[in-house]
Parts: C-alpha cells; structure tokens; sequence
C-alpha cells in the first residue's frame, strides 16, 4: 500500500508540476505579446471625435512602424505627462500650412480630411507654414476645436521614439477597424 501512495504522490506532483508550468509559460507568453507587439490603451475626451469616442479601448502596435500621413497614432507627451491619441497630418520634412479658414494643406495640397469633427476656433501657436523636422510627425486630433495637438506648442511636433504604437483595431464598445 505505501508504493501506491508514493506513486499517487508523485503522480500528482508532477501533474502539479506540468500545471504551474504551463501557467507560467502562457503568462509568460502573454506578457511579451502585449508589451512588444500589441498594447491596449483607452481614449481619454474627445480629441478624435467622432473617429474615437472617449473610453474606447484600442489595441495599438508599434512593431516595425514607420508613421504615414493618416494614421491614427498613440504617443506619450511630456506636456500632459500621459498618452494621446492623434492621426499623423505630416510627416519629416512635409510642410504644414493651415488657412485662415481653416483648411489643412501639406506640401501645398489640400487636404481631404472627411474624418474631422468640430472646426477649430482657438489660436494657434505654431508658426505656419511649419516644416516638420527629421524623426518627427505632425499631429492633429479630428474633433480640431477639443484637441490639443501640434498646432499648439505646448505638445509641438511627436518624436518617433515617443510614438508608442499605431492603432490596429478599435475593441470596445464598438468593435472594428478605424480608417
């Protein structure tokens, strides 16, 4: 009888063994899938209304990105000290220049921005026409008078290595992608 329970024990420690294991490898695995290729962030206001709405959970990535005019980005700013989330107006090197009516044009040509919410109606800060230096994007949120974006100075032109990922889908409420 006490081969049996040894071998009871031991059967059962090794299950136990290859449980723990198994959790702390999915865990694991987890764990780098969305730290180095997908992360999860949730809007905050209505900067990218009626694009985004404030709470939505996105799932952004930032693996092997290079940042194109249109895309909706997150990125961290010093200024507000967290995470915004902005679509890419231009680019290093492009030209920024807004209207007096406020129209948007990059390198002279019209933007057709048929995403945007409200039109903007506070001052701008940046200089324009504005050319975007190396490494950096220009950012504008698509709700233009509830953004804080880099017409302003205060958050200024987004540095690639402060671009934490590009929005790949839209979780929650609303599932589904985002052009």
């Amino acid at each position: 009888m006490e081969k049996n329970e040894t071998k009871t024990k031991i059967n059962w420690l090794s299950e136990l063994y290859e449980l723990l294991d198994s959790v702390v490898l999915s865990a694991v695995c987890v764990l780098v899938i969305f730290t180095l290729i997908f992360r999860i962030f949730v809007v905050s206001g209505d900067s990218m209304y009626p694009t985004l709405k404030n709470g939505e959970r996105l799932v952004v990535s930032g693996l092997f990105y290079d940042p194109k005019p249109g895309d909706i980005i997150c990125f961290y700013n010093d200024y507000k000290d967290e995470v915004l989330v902005k679509r890419v107006i231009a680019t290093a090197g492009q030209t920024v220049d807004i209207s007096d009516d406020l129209r948007v044009f990059v390198d002279g040509k019209e933007l057709p921005e048929d995403y945007i919410g409200d039109i903007d109606t506070r001052k701008m800060t940046t200089p324009m026409p504005y050319t975007v230096e190396d490494n950096c994007v220009f950012v504008m949120g698509d709700n233009r008078g509830d953004s804080m974006d880099s017409r302003d100075m205060r958050v200024g032109t987004v540095h690639k290595n402060d671009i934490l990922g590009r929005l790949i889908i839209r979780l929650f409420p609303r599932f589904g992608t985002v052009r």
